[in-house]
């Protein structure tokens, strides 16, 4: 039962990689092609759209965005910090869920993605996991007498 589980976790962090290799790499790819332009990062991705709804900040909030759906995505995937980066990655998701809401759009992949890392902040990455095997390796084995 419990390989299930973490079989199931294992596949629920697979979620933080299409993140990462879908909307994660856009966002980069609007920065890249801003930088390539010669154009100012703060007008580029999504910043304007982040001063429009109101956020403090939105060229830091944008880059924490870009960030959460594209490394700490692809981390999240592969097991490491993943509560804290699920942490983060579900604020983002709220916010985006508000943002779509707010604008009338689709909001249902921003409230599944938020639903899926909040998961992953209560359960942990499972046993196929970056952090499991760290864990493991910090804690003694069992001392034989």
């Amino acid at each position: 039962m419990r390989e299930q589980k973490d079989f199931g976790l294992l596949i629920l962090r697979g979620t933080g990689l299409l993140l990462a290799g879908t909307f994660g790499v856009q966002k980069i790819g609007w920065y890249w092609s801003a930088v390539h332009a010669g154009k100012s990062l703060s007008s580029a991705g999504l910043a304007p759209l982040i001063a429009r709804m109101g956020f403090p900040i939105p060229f830091a909030l944008a880059l924490w965005i870009t960030f959460n759906e594209s490394i700490g995505a692809f981390v999240i995937g592969c097991g490491f910090l993943t509560r804290l980066l699920a942490a983060s990655a579900a604020l983002g998701m709220a916010g985006a869920l508000y943002t779509s809401v707010r604008l009338g759009e689709d909001w249902l992949r921003a409230a599944l993605y938020l639903i899926v890392f909040t998961v992953l902040v209560l359960t942990g990455p499972g046993k196929f996991s970056v952090d499991h095997l760290l864990q493991r390796k910090k804690s003694p084995g069992p001392k034989a007498d």
